[in-house]
């Protein structure tokens, strides 16, 4: 082949690569769905680059496909909300509007209003629906829950009440009236980057088909569901650098001076209300999911690994290989009203590292891990109310390594043990080691077992209690050949310089 021929050769390959991976740019519309067309045309491998704005858009996303959003551009959920107010007879400050179907979720100014379920505040009392649209929490009426809606299913109205009796007439007042994710992941090799989610029930979810997917550098600004969800099996697949919050029109932050009022935020959502709102969330998730670096403020749970269904040694387990080496690692998660970060189902080769949790009302949380073994370690909580790490629900089975993680300040006790749902069989935790761990101006000490719950079972070595940091240095023991004469993860051979290995999670 002569020079010539060559280089002509060479040319119509790359050609042809170009031809296979086209940069398709995407413009926001006010009608239409220019994402969703822009989906269905484009080939496997292309890039699709959204311009700023906002897109009122659910997608799905089937392809192998790279979404690059610019700064500004946005997947909306939220509609108009459409409706005729009028107030509500017998009932002061209460607003009512004819709805034939119940919205997903309302907002205010582009926030979640707390939603009352009918058929979970039918009793009466002070958290009867009316008592609550009426009055507002026992203890704090609106300061802390600033407003409050539900549907009611037999009228078929919605009710609504603000603080300071506001006309929703006189608000910027919006609806999500689908409970479809913003963006659904169902392909290998997807990337989602940059681009800002507000207003879903989900905002992202990832779910059968999905695998080596990422998602990094976006936003959650609200949701009503799951900030991020994995489910479906999806597998090897990346949440990195994203900055998630609930956006809520309620405001807290874990303290100890607030807890009995802060409490009622919760009680709204967990007793009378749509339970948990998981910043992300890995339920029926496949195997080997990363969750790196991303950062939580003010949501309900920050990270969540687990099933409703498992949460009692009675109750089967849907499969082990559910979230099998999951990794999450050097997130922030700060200013949740429940748990920071949960763990339930097998728990198999599961390593929780170097996140730091910051004012958490739930803390660290175990939810009857079954199989593991799961590494926690490395880890700062700072002060946590009432709980930093703990126990709960049931026993653990599971084999698990509690190592090397600094508790500042602030809760009961930096491990607690407290069981509601094991009437049947003593409380237990005989595989778990907690070694090395250093706590630092906790309330109560190190460990405390709640009414009900037997004093501790697990492998207690070299943890420190102590007002002075410096108790820490060289409390530790050698952890490199600590598991069957291997190491336990990021305990390696030469991890410390001194003597013996410092307590807590920082070498001094």
């Amino acid at each position: 082949m002569s020079p010539d021929s060559r280089i002509s050769a060479i040319s119509i390959l790359l050609l042809s690569l170009t031809a296979q991976a086209a940069d398709i740019q995407v413009q926001p519309s006010p009608s239409g769905k220019p994402l969703a067309e822009a989906i269905a045309a484009a080939a496997a491998g292309d890039t699709l680059t959204l311009q700023p704005g906002i897109y009122n858009e659910r997608v799905r996303v089937d392809k192998k496909l790279t979404l690059q959003g610019k700064p500004g551009a946005i997947l909306d959920g939220s509609s108009s909300l459409k409706v005729e107010w009028s107030a509500a007879p017998d009932m002061p400050g209460v607003f009512i509007a004819k709805s034939d179907k119940r919205p997903e979720g309302l907002l205010v100014d582009e926030k979640f209003i707390a939603e009352i379920r009918f058929d979970r505040a039918d009793e009466k009392g002070d958290w009867h629906w009316q008592t609550l649209l009426t009055k507002g929490t026992p203890l704090t009426s609106f300061k802390q829950v600033r407003a409050l809606w539900m549907y009611h299913p037999k009228e078929k109205q919605i009710y609504v009440r603000f603080e300071n009796d506001a006309s929703p007439a006189t608000l910027k007042m919006s609806a999500i009236l689908s409970d479809k994710a913003l963006i659904e992941i169902a392909a290998e090799g997807v990337i989602v980057e940059g681009l800002t989610f507000a207003a879903g029930v989900d905002d992202v979810r990832l779910t059968e088909g999905a695998k080596d997917c990422i998602v990094r550098r976006c936003k959650i600004t609200s949701y009503e569901g799951g900030g991020m969800v994995i489910t479906g099996g999806a597998s090897n697949c990346t949440i990195e650098d994203c900055d998630i919050t609930r956006g809520a029109f309620e405001e807290w932050r874990a303290s100890e001076e607030n807890r009995r009022e802060n409490y009622e935020i919760w009680r709204i959502h967990k007793d009378v209300g749509k339970y948990d709102r998981v910043g992300i969330e890995l339920n029926g998730a496949g195997t080997h999911n990363r969750i790196l670096r991303n950062h939580f403020d003010r949501v309900f749970d920050g990270i969540c690994l687990g099933d409703y269904r498992a949460e009692s040694l009675d109750k089967e387990l849907p499969s082990p290989d559910h979230g099998r080496g999951t990794e999450i690692a050097e997130n922030v998660i700060e200013n949740t009203r429940d748990s920071g970060m949960e763990l339930g189902v097998g728990c198999v080769d599961v390593n929780v590292h170097h996140n730091t949790l910051r004012h958490t009302h739930g803390g660290l949380r175990f939810k009857v891990p079954r199989i593991g073994p799961v590494y926690i370690h490395h880890n700062r909580l700072i002060e946590g109310t009432p709980f930093n790490i703990w126990f709960s629900m049931d026993a653990s089975p599971a084999e698990g390594y509690i190592y090397h993680n600094t508790i500042e300040g602030g809760a009961d006790a930096a491990l607690v043990y407290s069981s509601f749902n094991n009437k049947s069989r003593t409380f237990a935790t005989p595989k778990w080691h907690v070694v090395n761990n250093l706590a630092i101006g906790v309330k109560d000490g190190f460990f405390d077992q709640r009414k009900g719950t037997p004093p501790r079972d697990f492998t207690d070595k070299n943890n420190i209690n102590t007002t002075d940091a410096s108790a820490a240095v060289d409390a530790g023991i050698d952890l490199s050949t600590y598991r069957n004469g291997k190491p336990l993860p990021g305990c390696e051979p030469g991890y410390f310089k001194s003597k013996a290995p410092d307590a807590g999670m920082d070498e001094r």
